[in-house]
């Protein structure tokens, strides 16, 4: 078991172990995965993002954020009929899609599913995704090191911002902050990993979670997308804008940055979470100060707001 998974468990998590050595294994990657992982039949990565221990000190008297109210997967339109069904159960009434038209579009359009709200606020518009652009940001997601995928997470950022889409969704949590027991909501992307990463990694912090906590719930995608991985780097293969910013390379390469692209790292996080700190606080070190000015600046929410917010996620 990797650093993550021990960090995660020691911080927050009740179970002895991500992977039931007791349970019958799956197939194709031979883990069965534990909370905070949910099982939801015809979809991968799906997860709780409460439960997790608050540094200190911290903004308020909590101590950890609030379980069974915010979740975290991908596109929703594999799932089955028993899936929807758990959807329901789990008391989800809001799904944010932060996908791309371009995206939407290949995976066969919108799946509504009845009784749930879905509210579309891409991250990128359609302006900001086409082929070439799209392409730029697949070169700097399959890189060596951590200095393209900070880049890649940057723009998640400042399109996150820019076109409302952040600011949508946290007041949405604001608007939760006076009820006992709000309903939950889920937030997906296409595999549920860099967009809806980028989104959650800041979210935490802005509520106290520490750097080193906030990358190890970002590296359980590792673990949730082990299943599709396989699928994913064969369409990436065929993806011509993936293609075209990988340039002349043979295919062991190419497969190797695409393996590099569907991955979480620990580091990558943390390398955001310092970016954010010297662009929007006073260094690297300040995730808290960055965290804070890049929501109240960029974002562009108030105090008030961002108070209703810790309020609403945290317990």
């Amino acid at each position: 078991m990797s650093q993550f998974a021990s960090v995660l468990l020691r911080e927050s998590s009740p179970e002895p172990n991500l992977v039931d050595a007791n349970a019958k294994p799956d197939p194709e990657t031979d883990l069965t995965l534990l909370p905070p992982f949910v099982p939801i039949q015809g979809l991968d990565n799906f997860r709780d993002v409460g439960g997790y221990a608050i540094a200190t000190p911290s903004y308020t008297c909590s101590s950890l954020t609030r379980k069974f109210i915010l979740y975290r997967g991908p596109d929703i339109s594999p799932i089955a009929v028993a899936g929807v069904r758990k959807l329901h159960t789990l008391n989800i009434k809001m799904i944010f899609d932060i996908r791309s038209v371009p995206q939407i579009t290949r995976a066969g359009g919108v799946k509504e599913i009845e009784g749930i709200e879905r509210v579309w606020c891409p991250v990128f518009s359609e302006e900001e995704y086409t082929e070439a652009k799209a392409g730029a940001r697949y070169g700097m997601y399959c890189e060596d090191g951590c200095n393209g995928i900070v880049k890649a997470f940057e723009e998640i950022l400042i399109h996150g911002a820019k076109g409302g889409a952040f600011k949508i969704i946290l007041l949405h949590f604001a608007s939760l902050a006076d009820e006992e027991k709000p309903s939950a909501t889920l937030i997906h992307c296409t595999t549920g990993n860099n967009r809806s990463g980028v989104f959650i990694g800041i979210l935490l912090s802005l509520l106290g979670v520490p750097p080193q906590t906030v990358a190890c719930e970002y590296a359980l995608s590792q673990l949730g997308l082990a299943k599709g991985r396989g699928s994913v780097i064969q369409r990436l293969l065929k993806n011509q804008g993936f293609r075209t910013a990988l340039g002349d390379i043979n295919i062991e390469e190419a497969k190797r940055k695409a393996e590099r692209m569907v991955g979480a790292r620990e580091e990558s996080m943390l390398a955001m979470l310092e970016m954010v700190g010297r662009k929007w606080g006073s260094g690297e070190a300040d995730w808290r100060g960055g965290v804070e000015g890049y929501i109240r600046n960029v974002v562009g929410l108030s105090d008030w707001e961002i108070e209703r917010v810790r309020k609403a996620l945290t317990e």
